[in-house]
């Protein structure tokens, strides 16, 4: 236990807290691009404070809250295969889900420093058309009329800006990989 002058409560909203972003790409990874993410994230969070009390401080939180993140995803594509939409089946989530429990947390915040950097050595334009899309969320439409560019050609614009960020990032990954082997 990292502060053992915390009450019990205060420990767990310390661990609860220090672990959103972990909790945040687990779920993210087991459902990219879905519109849910935030809602099963809610949901997670809500779950783990309703069961605060069987988590046993000392012991692994980033384990049981991952574990408790699944399962809300679980329900969320439950309650989207009800609606006949297509999801990943059990076993392909489970070794999703397998592989994004081995995020660390270090890891994932080089990630995405090194993503941030990836994005600021764009042109202004493409770091505004990429701030538009998945920041803000927003359709391109608008954006095309704002910009007076078409649809078409803003999402041939992001597929270029997507396979130069995959570029970049590959590129800074094979550097971190270099550095663990040398």
């Amino acid at each position: 236990m990292e502060n053992a002058s915390r009450d019990p409560e205060s420990e767990f909203v310390h661990l609860l807290v220090n672990h959103q972003s972990m909790i945040r790409a687990f779920v993210i990874s087991l459902l990219p691009g879905a519109p849910e993410v935030d809602d099963v994230i809610q949901n997670t969070n809500e779950v783990l404070w309703r069961k605060k009390d069987e988590f046993e401080l000392g012991t692994n939180f980033k384990a049981w809250a991952l574990s408790i993140a699944r399962f809300q995803v679980m329900a969320q594509q439950q309650k989207v295969r009800r609606s006949k939409c297509v999801m990943l089946d059990d076993d392909v989530l489970d070794m999703l889900a397998e592989e994004a429990s081995g995020l660390d947390e270090q890891n994932l915040n080089r990630k995405m420093a090194d993503l941030q950097d990836c994005i600021g050595r764009l042109s202004i334009k493409d770091q505004e058309l990429i701030l538009h899309r998945y920041w803000k969320k927003a359709g391109l439409s608008d954006y095309a009329r704002a910009t007076k560019r078409s649809v078409g050609a803003l999402k041939v614009a992001l597929h270029r800006i997507r396979g130069s960020l995959k570029t970049c990032m590959e590129i800074k990954q094979s550097l971190v990989a270099g550095k663990v082997n040398s």
